[in-house]
């Protein structure tokens, strides 16, 4: 049988005024990925270019379908959690990478 699953990855630059909020925030973003099927979720710091903080997060997603739920998920505004995590962002400086590979096994 053959398995498919995606590996996640998001990359995305945080204001540096609010990386306390920011990682509080997270807190509550990682569960909700939990309950939404994420495994293997890994989160962190992972450079500092020209006075800007980027974080990236990597998971693995069960498939495609859960993978375009989590997105869209992620850019409602109506969701309490992901407002605030989007809030902490600073896209005037950088935007949000999605890379998305398929593990066949």
């Amino acid at each position: 049988m053959i398995t498919k699953r995606l590996h996640i990855f998001i990359e995305y630059p945080i204001k540096d005024n609010v990386i306390q909020k920011y990682e509080q925030t997270m807190k509550h973003v990682l569960n909700i990925m939990k309950e939404i099927g994420a495994k293997e979720i890994k989160w962190t710091k992972t450079s500092y270019k020209k006075g800007i903080t980027y974080y990236t997060e990597s998971f693995f997603l069960p498939s495609e379908s859960h993978y375009f739920a989590l997105k869209k998920l992620r850019s409602s505004s109506r969701h309490q959690v992901f407002q605030e995590l989007s809030e902490c962002m600073d896209l005037k400086v950088g935007k949000i990478q999605y890379i998305g590979l398929k593990i066949t096994s």
